[in-house]
Parts: structure tokens; C-alpha cells; sequence
């Protein structure tokens, strides 16, 4: 049988979320693009309810009864317990900015010859940032567990009130963090053992919140500690000399521009990530690890999916890399050919056309943030050691590397990890160093397992 306890009150959260980033939630389908994201009967995209729910579910990991009985369950003799959570679907709000759909290029790139893979480029679409959506939380109590709940939908909205959370795909590479809009969130806590307070409940069917049922957020209660074993570092860069992250142009004249998003220059994560992976095999092998070894480091690391049909064996990505979006920087058009290496000549029909994005030394610092959730001491040694490429250029990012564009001079960075916090300048303290090396230490170590 399932639960049939006493319901005696229902919190309410009524609330808008702003996209903050670009983000992508596949419809299964690709008439657009190769990969098309997901629209309702009036042609407007939504998130799903399960989408926010599921990510949610995931990130509040708390071991008590209580807990799985909040999320909902059902074992094989059909026993179990309904979920007493609910989140509707998050719709366009009518007062959102105008929705934006873009289409963007992915590609894979051989780790050993840095060259696009043969077949393996694609395009999908995004929903540009800067829409506002509409959605509710329903949160159901019984007489046993009201502060638990209580407890729960206060840890909720502080995740959905921070810059952590995402949904949909590609969030490794930074798509798909949302936020509360909290001048336009209200939250109401409707009491069942009152009458005025069922009659109130019944009403919101039509669209009526009554003023009398409001509370503040601090009468949800305590919210849980989410435990939290990140490797977080926001690294500031400037850009060298000049930059581009290819794109189709929609000028004739022009083959391809740097990439934007919403109408702003950005670095795509994607670019970012695509460079601390090769960098991350590389320095892999450099330390003398085996094939085998740096196969299984790099997928519990970057995720993979196993092509056989017959298997549904994958793991999600622990890297995640923001978007960043890039000062005003000069675009400049730039004309190149090729050059036939027998003859010296130029090839006929070889001349093309990019424009991408140079710096000045009154240029702006870009931060680039990178994520490892449930990070190893030795992996944190493998980024920092990716940092200190990044930092000193030998690590280039985007396009037409090979004629120096794409690389970083680091200045500053903010490091925390394993309960320790470290705010680094171009030479790093003496304390600094010796506790930092300790993460190296462990990398080597562990290659010379």
C-alpha cells in the first residue's frame, strides 16, 4: 500500500527564474538542427518540471529516512511513499524579454593531432540567456515531519538562489544555470488544521494568492548543509595578443566571426574545457601513466557514454567550465591564403576571411571559473598544473592557434578546496606554494602507482 498519512499543510513557492546562461533541453529530435531543443504546442521553449526536479534530487544528498520519503518512492512489492515535492513546468513568463534561439557548432578534436575528428561535427540549439520563466513549488507536510520539510524547501530555494545550479545538457560546458528573481518570488505556507487557510489553498486554482498566507523566508527554517567537495578556481586572465572562437558569419564577406551570445563576444566553455582536456592527457602521459590508466583518469574526469548498443554504461562530466563574456574588444577583419609549399605560390580559391577579436594593453581581464565536483587531491594537482600553462600561454584556447592567437597572461586566482581558500597573485606566497604542492605531490604519486 502507499502512504495514506494525514496531509496537514502545503508550502507554496510562486516564483520567476532568470537564464543566466545559455541552455539546452533536447526535444529527442532535429528538424532545425542536429540536435533541437524542446518547445511547447505554442512553439515556446519550457524547462520540465522533472529537469528541475531531477538536478535538485541530486544535489541535496542527505542520509535519513526522511529523505528518501520527501523525494518519493516505490519498492517491488508496491509499497512506498508519494513525493512530497512537486515542481510544475517552467514557462515563458509574459513579461520576459524576447526569446532568442540560436544554433551552435560542436565538434571533437583529436587529443594527439588537435585537428577536428572526421564525421564528428554537429550543431544544436540554445536559448540564448535573459528569458524569465514562470514556475511553483508545492511542498507537502504531514504532522511528523513539518520542520523537516520546512527545513528542505529553505535548502531549495537557496540552491535555486544561487549561481550553481543547472539543467538540461552541456552543463559541464557551462550551459544552463538558472536563478530566483527574488523580488518576484513569494512564498506562502497554507496551514490545513485552519479553515480560512484550506479556503485559501482551493482559491490559488484561480489564480489567487492570498496576502494573508505570505511568510518571509525565515520561517522556512534552517536549511541542511549540502555537502560540498568541489575543486573551484576563478582564474583572471587577459588575452595576449588576439582571440577567436570561430562562428559562421552572416556577412558575405566575411567567412567566420568570434562567437557571441546574446549579442555579447564570448569564451565558450566548451573551448575552454576542449584545451584542459588535452592538456589533462598530455601531462597524463608526460608523468609516465599508461594507456589504460589515462583512459579511465580522463572518463572519470570528462564523462563518456559506451557506444555499444547493448550497453547503457556512462558517466556525466565532473569538469564544468562557465561562459565567460569578454570586455569590448576590437574586431578586425583578416584576410589569409594559402600557400602552395612547392611552388610558393597562392593557391587559387584559397583566400578567406575571419575577424576576430584583438586586445590593447588597456584591455580588461577575462575570469575564467572551472569546477571538478567530488574532486581527488590528485586531480586538483592535475588543474593546477593546467593553470599554470594557461597562466604562462603555453596553453591556447579557440582557433588558429597555430599563428599564435588563443593565449592567456594570469595575474590573479581564487582557489578553494578541501576546506581551504587560497587568493593568489602572479608569485605566489611561500604558504601559498608548499600547500598547493602538496596537490602536485599527490598526482605524482599517484602515477607512480
Amino acid at each position: 500500500m502507499l502512504n495514506n498519512e494525514k496531509i496537514i499543510g502545503k508550502i507554496l513557492i510562486k516564483a520567476k527564474i532568470d537564464l543566466i546562461s545559455p541552455i539546452h533541453i533536447g526535444c529527442g529530435s532535429g528538424e532545425r538542427s542536429k540536435l533541437d531543443i524542446l518547445l511547447d504546442d505554442n512553439n515556446r521553449p519550457f524547462i520540465p518540471g522533472t529537469s528541475i526536479a531531477g538536478v535538485l534530487n541530486q544535489m541535496i544528498i542527505i542520509d535519513d529516512k526522511k529523505n528518501l520519503k520527501f523525494w518519493g518512492y516505490l519498492k517491488e512489492d508496491n509499497t512506498g511513499s508519494a513525493s512530497l515535492f512537486f515542481c510544475s513546468d517552467a514557462t515563458v513568463s509574459s513579461d520576459s524579454p524576447d526569446i532568442v534561439i540560436s544554433i551552435r557548432d560542436g565538434i571533437r578534436i583529436d587529443s594527439l593531432t588537435g585537428t577536428t575528428i572526421d564525421s564528428a561535427k554537429y550543431d544544436y540549439e540554445i536559448l540564448e540567456p535573459g528569458v524569465i520563466f514562470d514556475f511553483k513549488m508545492i511542498f507537502t507536510f504531514y504532522d511528523d515531519n513539518k520542520d523537516f520539510v520546512k527545513s528542505m524547501a529553505r535548502t531549495i530555494y537557496d540552491i535555486l538562489n544561487s549561481n550553481n545550479m543547472q539543467v538540461g545538457a552541456k552543463t559541464g560546458s557551462g550551459l544552463g544555470y538558472i536563478k530566483l528573481v527574488q523580488n518576484q518570488t513569494n512564498i506562502y505556507l497554507y496551514d490545513f488544521t485552519q479553515k480560512d487557510h484550506v479556503i485559501n489553498w482551493l482559491m490559488i486554482h484561480n489564480n489567487h494568492y492570498s496576502s494573508t498566507n505570505k511568510i518571509e523566508l525565515d520561517k522556512l527554517g534552517k536549511p541542511f548543509t549540502i555537502k560540498d567537495n568541489s575543486f573551484k578556481l576563478c582564474s583572471s586572465l587577459k588575452i595576449r595578443h588576439s582571440f577567436i572562437i570561430r562562428s559562421n558569419s552572416d556577412i558575405p564577406e566575411l567567412d567566420e566571426v568570434h562567437i557571441s551570445s546574446a549579442g555579447k563576444p564570448i569564451i565558450t566553455g566548451s573551448a575552454i574545457k576542449g584545451a584542459i582536456r588535452a592538456r589533462i592527457e598530455r601531462i597524463l602521459y608526460s608523468l609516465g601513466n599508461r594507456k589504460e590508466k589515462v583512459d579511465c583518469i580522463m572518463k572519470k574526469l570528462f564523462g563518456y557514454i559506451d557506444k555499444n548498443d547493448n550497453s547503457k554504461d556512462s558517466q556525466k562530466s565532473r569538469v564544468t567550465v562557465k561562459e565567460t563574456i569578454l570586455p569590448s574588444f576590437i574586431a578586425q577583419q583578416q584576410s589569409r591564403i594559402k600557400i602552395d609549399r612547392f611552388t610558393g605560390g597562392t593557391i587559387q580559391s584559397a583566400l578567406f576571411n575571419t575577424m576576430p577579436l584583438f586586445v590593447n594593453l588597456n584591455d580588461k581581464a577575462v575570469n575564467i571559473e572551472i569546477e571538478i565536483k567530488d574532486c581527488q587531491k590528485y586531480e586538483a594537482g592535475l588543474l593546477l598544473l593546467v593553470l599554470k600553462d594557461l597562466w604562462t600561454g603555453d596553453l591556447a584556447v579557440g582557433g588558429e592557434k597555430s599563428i599564435g592567437r588563443g593565449t592567456f597572461e594570469g595575474f590573479g586566482a581564487e582557489i578553494s578546496f578541501d576546506d581551504e581558500k587560497f587568493n593568489i597573485e602572479k608569485q605566489f606566497t611561500e604558504k601559498d606554494s608548499e600547500k598547493l604542492q602538496k596537490y602536485i605531490d599527490e598526482l605524482v604519486e599517484f602515477s607512480g602507482d
